[in-house]
């Protein structure tokens, strides 16, 4: 049977990646903290790998972990006809770590899922790797810095078919996403509130283990800033161009030049008033319009943020709105936007994206500050609650071209002492940028006009202080847009109880059933039970 790494540059990365985590978090020392109030769960127990290394002003994390999951499906190709049962053997080691000294930070996550198939095994039988990793470094203190981003994650072509909630499922509607990233810094401070920074974002991008034609990818986007700090009245000046080259395509070029009034009317509110030019080309034509807008930046406190902003552009108005609050036990998030992008800045977006993790560091700043203590509570936290580490979010639709997206999503975490509940529900419209010569088939032509709407519910109790119940829904909807009559929904409901057998290791069971009904594809339904085992290593 066999075994195949989805992308030999992501496994390498991988490689390298687990390498060099583990060559700088050798002798990680013990520290132990405080119990947080309405958790029960200690900040960090006896044995956590956090602390600082003494003598070297040098902070370190390294959680290697293994998981075992053994499934049994009654469909495990997700097809409606030749239903297929099969024993499904899902291995996962996988390696957070964190590494920060006064002018280097570096930390990410990596997995390699390997799946074993009883019965399916030579068509079956793969490693979908997964990796977040990015890191920082000062080479010119507090003027230039390079950062850097690995992102390798298992993504989903079309919206209409399936979208399986675990890898276990085979379906050739999934392939590997990886996005590479490199951004040289500049940035300085003058006197009188006057500051610059020169922004070089490259981002190359590549798909592996596909069942359509797909190209790799490179993106330029380079920006410029000059501002004089309101105080209460200054300005900003910026230039921004994208290039974005697909082998064998023309490039997609976008470019602008805005200048801003900026007013700050006290310490928590800021205004901004702005206007410009831009120039594009996407394939086609090119377009040069006059752009304008207006921005508004509140925040009352420390636990709430809020910043909004409008612009008219040359494809109508161009909004972005970010609100974020928190209590001592809840957490909230809205994000909402309207505005041009590609594939490479939506990949890139997702490793930036919130996260479970995300709103629980969010929600934990106040109580635990160090940010290596209050990962390893999170992780902890998320392990302990049966908590899944990604709430759902529209997907990002692969295109070589220029898309018009216009995305809404709320997110929310509520916990306590025995439950806890996190949930999203997101609205994604995205279409074709018109201008574009690339002629469209009908499948790619639903793919990228379409909408996406869905959300997801994860509800986690202690049923005593040994048990966990966890149960979680996922609904998603796809329509295409305008007169086409593509359609898709899918249901996803799993449930199951874990318990510590250690202090270190974790066992669960549980039971999973999933439902498509598609125009598109195939409708499929399957059930599947499944017990699973996690261990830390400490």
């Amino acid at each position: 049977m066999p075994l195949t790494c989805a992308g030999i540059r992501a496994c390498a990365a991988l490689a390298l990646a687990t390498n060099a985590a583990v060559a700088i978090a050798q002798s990680a020392p013990i520290n132990a903290a405080q119990a947080v109030p309405g958790t029960g769960i200690d900040a960090a127990a006896p044995g956590s790998p956090t602390g600082a290394q003494a003598g070297t002003g040098r902070n370190w994390l390294l959680v290697p972990s293994i998981d075992a999951l053994f499934t049994f499906t009654d469909n495990v190709n997700l097809t409606s006809s030749d239903r297929k049962s099969d024993f499904v053997t899902q291995l996962t080691p996988a390696l957070r770590f964190s590494e920060k000294t006064a002018h280097t930070k570096f930390e990410g996550s990596i997995q390699a899922p390997i799946l074993l198939y009883a019965r399916t095994g030579d068509q079956n039988n793969t490693v979908q790797p997964i990796a977040d990793v990015r890191g920082v470094a000062e080479l010119v203190e507090r003027r230039f810095f390079v950062e850097t981003v690995l992102d390798v994650s298992q993504q989903y072509f079309s919206p209409f078919g399936p979208q399986p909630a675990d890898l276990a499922s085979a379906t050739s509607n999934r392939y590997t996403a990886q996005s590479y990233r490199v951004s040289p810094v500049l940035k300085g401070d003058g006197s009188g509130g006057l500051s610059y920074q020169v922004r070089d974002d490259n981002i190359w991008a590549d798909q592996s283990n596909t069942s359509f034609a797909a190209q790799r990818s490179y993106t330029n986007e380079l920006n410029g800033k000059l501002t004089q700090e309101a105080r209460p009245v200054g300005w900003q000046l910026e230039y921004d161009r994208a290039d974005t080259k697909f082998t064998d395509l023309a490039a997609l070029r976008s470019e602008i030049e805005r200048a801003s009034a900026l007013f700050r009317q006290d310490t928590t509110l800021e205004w901004s008033l702005d206007a410009g030019y831009e120039t594009n080309n996407y394939a086609g034509p090119s377009n040069s319009a006059a752009i304008y807008g207006i921005g508004v930046r509140w925040r009352p406190t420390d636990r709430t943020t809020a910043e909004a902003n409008y612009e008219h552009r040359f494809f109508g108005g161009s909004y972005h709105l970010t609100l974020d609050h928190r209590t001592p036990l809840t957490v909230w998030s809205l994000r909402a936007s309207r505005d041009i992008t590609t594939y490479p800045q939506q990949l890139a977006a997702l490793t930036a994206g919130e996260d479970v993790s995300g709103l629980l560091n969010r929600l934990f700043a106040s109580r635990l500050t160090d940010p290596a203590q209050r990962q390893t509570f999170v992780d902890q936290f998320i392990r302990e609650r049966g908590l899944p580490t990604v709430l759902a979010g529209p997907l990002a639709l692969f295109s070589e071209q220029v898309t018009l997206q216009q995305i809404v999503e709320a997110r929310v975490g509520l916990i306590g002492a025995r439950n806890s509940v996190f949930g999203t529900v997101y609205r994604s419209r995205s279409e074709a940028v018109s201008n574009s010569e690339t002629v469209l088939s009908d499948l790619l032509l639903a793919q990228q006009n379409n909408t996406q709407t869905g959300g997801n519910v994860v509800w986690t109790q202690r049923l005593t202080p040994l048990y966990t119940l966890s149960t979680r829904l996922d609904y998603t909807r796809t329509v295409e847009n305008g007169a086409g009559a593509d359609r898709a929904r899918q249901l996803v409901l799993t449930t199951s109880v874990s318990a510590p057998l250690s202090p270190f290791t974790r066992a669960m069971i549980g039971a999973r059933w999933q439902r498509l009904w598609s125009n598109v594809g195939n409708d499929y339904r399957e059930a599947a039970a499944f017990v699973g085992l996690n261990h830390v290593f400490r």
